[in-house]
């Protein structure tokens, strides 16, 4: 449970982070010289495409969404997006395929699947329901961290993000990359993707002086960051 807790903040500092200025933090023994880390949501706020509107369900009619994918087409993204999605968005792309003409694959629109070997049972098992439209293939699923009540669900301000699934080729070395990476610390075999490691009295641990006492605490420290490739092929979904 603790894991699972520390796990579910790491992912946040990777949402949430942010850049700082020189003199954002004054007090409390900071250094100057910590610049932050930019997160997820920074990056396409500042730099991706930022679809929000005054209603609670932004993305609710196929006009809307129309439009994102005109705007799609002028960053030259990929053909493929995965769509993670709070409950009301969820709902409210449901509602917006129910609407459509029925088909035999979706009830709205038909249904594509090429992340998954273009089958529909692999993509109903890893929770993602696909349609296309206008040549894009998007796979939506649910976001349990903006479903949450204590952590993003509390606020209405995100509620989803359209990911490409596709590699970004660097310009200067020709390497290509997902659109997404997570980096951490690593040497010799040794890395700070998620250590862990445990001191107390019980359990044969006596290494942090607690002899007599009946604990064991558990410590867990990870070093990463969150690199948002091709910013501007990244859509926002703001409420």
């Amino acid at each position: 449970e603790a894991r699972a807790r520390f796990e579910d903040r790491r992912e946040m500092m990777m949402l949430l982070g942010e850049k700082r200025g020189d003199n954002a933090i004054t007090g409390g023994g900071l250094d100057n010289e910590l610049a932050g880390s930019e997160g997820y949501f920074a990056a396409i706020e500042a730099r991706g495409i930022n679809v929000s509107n005054a209603n609670s369900n932004p993305l609710d009619s196929f006009s809307e969404f129309d439009d994102i994918i005109m705007e799609l087409d002028k960053q030259g993204a990929p053909s493929e997006y995965a769509m993670y999605v709070n409950r009301k968005q969820d709902l409210a792309i449901d509602d917006m395929l129910a609407s459509g003409i029925a088909t035999g694959v979706t009830a709205g629109l038909p249904g594509q699947f090429g992340a998954f070997n273009n089958e529909a049972d692999m993509a109903v098992k890893l929770g993602f329901k696909s349609f296309t439209r206008g040549g894009y293939t998007f796979h939506k699923h649910d976001w349990k961290l903006l479903n949450d009540p204590t952590l993003l669900g509390a606020s209405n301000y995100v509620q989803g993000a359209m990911i490409p699934l596709s590699q970004v080729t660097d310009a200067r070395s020709g390497m290509k990359a997902p659109a997404l990476s997570m980096y951490y610390k690593e040497a010799n075999g040794y890395n700070r993707e998620m250590e862990h490691w445990v001191t107390g009295s019980i359990l044969g641990h006596t290494n942090n002086g607690d002899v007599g006492t009946d604990n064991a605490v558990f410590h867990y420290r990870s070093e990463i960051a969150l690199c948002t490739r091709a910013a501007n092929q990244h859509v926002m979904i703001k409420g």
